[in-house]
């Protein structure tokens, strides 16, 4: 089996004190890793905490490969992190923590580039990382899973620019294909961080994916139709495009979240996500999409660390451009630049 892939772990108590040792010795996190603890009240608070993120990556470290862990930043002002790590990229894009009525982002894996190599940095608010210091507080295992997820993207970088080296941060593409590239590669990356870590994620990790995915995908269209009749008023298609992007994306994002959980544990929608089965016999285009996106990832792993390039994200972005097509927008690449179809449909008018 490839160096890459992670085996399975052996519990701290079938092991003895030498042999944790000699495996945390092996770990891939890079020995001059840096940890930035910001707001914290004392710097014996953010010692500890730094001390515990850093064991915790170390573990990590003996399953995934880390090589690639630029450095942490753990603190309090979350979004406030997030504005300053240096991503050394042409993108102006603003970082921000996802925050809606579905989802609430605590850490983030930030994809930099570091003396022209593609690494990444972890950003974590210190309000969860600080359950790491005790075992019994309550959101101790979440805080492990969360870190353990956020590692596992680390992992899967190293795998991407291996198979297709100088592409990641550096690719330009047109518009539609950068559309389309933001959907499969969403869905792509969640897919991979949930396999990876799925053995790390805490006893409620299977419920809160299964009830995002339900509770996001069950009203995705009719939010998406919604922005589409106001474009009908307003005209503004670089209003519009993102809008439905962020509905049908996110469905197969947090599709792609609950699926790569799922196969990570060998678990099965129909015996271990059955509000998510009931979803999927009752909303037939939903089920559609899902069962396509399952097809897609798991034919994208069955090859994971053997993919011939870049085109191996191809079926994804087709399955995004099928599901934008069906949901109201076709976006097309012509002589003279991007066009943007918005048919009228019953749903729209």
């Amino acid at each position: 089996m490839n160096e890459l892939t992670p085996q399975p772990n052996h519990c701290s108590n079938e092991l003895s004190e030498e042999q944790i040792t000699k495996l945390l010795a092996s770990s891939t996190v890079p020995s001059n890793l840096s940890i930035c603890l910001r707001g914290f009240e004392s710097q014996e608070q953010a010692n500890e905490v730094g001390r515990a993120v850093g064991s915790f990556l170390h573990l990590f470290g003996t399953v995934l490969n880390l090589e690639r862990l630029d450095g942490v930043t753990v603190a309090y002002d979350y979004d406030a992190a997030l504005a300053t790590v240096e991503t050394d990229t042409a993108s102006s894009n603003q970082l921000a923590a996802t925050n809606d009525s579905f989802a609430r982002g605590v850490a983030m894996a930030i994809r930099v580039l570091r003396e022209g190599q593609v690494k990444c940095h972890i950003v974590a608010a210190a309000g969860l990382m600080n359950s790491l210091r005790d075992p019994n507080d309550p959101a101790h295992s979440l805080a492990v899973g969360l870190l353990a997820h956020e590692a596992a993207h680390v992992h899967d970088l190293l795998i991407q620019d291996r198979a297709f080296p100088g592409v990641l941060l550096r690719r330009s593409t047109g518009y539609r294909e950068g559309v389309l590239l933001q959907i499969a590669k969403a869905s792509w990356d969640e897919y991979a961080a949930c396999r990876l870590s799925a053995e790390f994620e805490h006893k409620d990790q299977l419920t809160w994916f299964e009830d995002t995915f339900c509770s996001f995908a069950e009203a995705a269209r009719t939010r998406a139709n919604e922005h589409i009749r106001e474009y009908r008023r307003h005209g503004d298609l670089s209003r519009l495009v993102p809008q439905v992007v962020t509905e049908y994306g996110g469905l197969l994002k947090y599709g792609a979240y609950l699926l790569g959980h799922l196969d990570g544990l060998d678990l099965s929608v129909d015996k271990h996500a059955t509000k998510a089965k009931e979803l999927l016999n009752r909303e037939k285009r939903i089920a559609s999409a899902f069962e396509e996106l399952a097809g897609c990832l798991r034919s994208m792993w069955a090859t994971y660390e053997k993919w011939p390039g870049f085109q191996v994200f191809n079926p994804l972005c087709e399955l995004a451009d099928k599901i934008l097509r069906d949901g109201g927008i076709e976006i097309e690449e012509r002589s003279e630049g991007p066009y943007v179809v918005v048919p009228f449909t019953w749903e729209t008018i």
